[in-house]
């Protein structure tokens, strides 16, 4: 009876002992120690498909900052295996990248669309023409003159409509202080000839 006792009771106490370690392990669970998180350098990424063989990849780049960076252009040949890259500094995030004949020469163009931080969110627009044999050109987007640019604040919306670039933005009083659109919009329609762009008001 004795023995009985005694291993009810080691049991028991084994039971008491167990149950107190489990409670300690709930009320003190594990820290995992905070990682901090890098920003990844590549923020944008699409693909190209020109022809069938022929993609150009387009990526941007850039640590420390969503604004500003680089853009690299990939142009990858399967058919003759030719496999080539342009890059250039990026002022503003990418928002879109299309590709498009515009001067109905044969050689396509890529133009690779950039929003600028803050207010106003000014566009640029980066524009190569790559030809049959791989070699590319860019193709300098023209500034706005002094009187289309009366009244431009940004928040260009740009689109391709019947084979040709057309932009256009609000347009602000500059007797307000405020910096509040107007209901008038500016259009512009841009034509490239000679690997060059020119624009003209609609």
């Amino acid at each position: 009876m004795y023995t009985i006792r005694k291993f009810a009771g080691l049991c028991f106490g084994m039971c008491i002992l167990m149950s107190c370690n489990q409670g300690e392990e709930q009320q003190a669970p594990l820290k995992v120690p905070e990682v901090k998180k890098i920003m990844d350098p590549f923020r944008y990424h699409k693909a190209i498909e020109v022809k069938p063989g022929l993609t150009l990849d387009v990526v941007s780049w850039g640590r420390g900052s969503d604004s500003v960076g680089g853009y690299l252009i990939l142009r990858s040949d399967s058919t003759h295996l030719e496999y080539r890259s342009v890059s250039g500094e990026l002022d503003g995030r990418i928002t879109d990248v299309w590709d498009m004949d515009l001067d109905s020469d044969g050689n396509p163009e890529l133009y690779i669309q950039a929003k600028g931080k803050g207010e106003g969110s000014y566009m640029n627009l980066y524009v190569y023409e790559f030809n049959s044999s791989g070699s590319s050109q860019k193709i300098p987007f023209p500034e706005l003159s002094s009187s289309l640019k009366k009244g431009y604040k940004g928040n260009d919306s740009v689109y391709v409509k019947e084979g040709k670039l057309m932009r256009e933005f609000p347009l602000v009083s500059s007797e307000d202080t405020t910096a509040k659109s107007t209901a008038e919009i500016r259009k512009l329609e841009y034509s490239l000839r000679n690997n060059s762009l020119h624009v003209r008001e609609l």
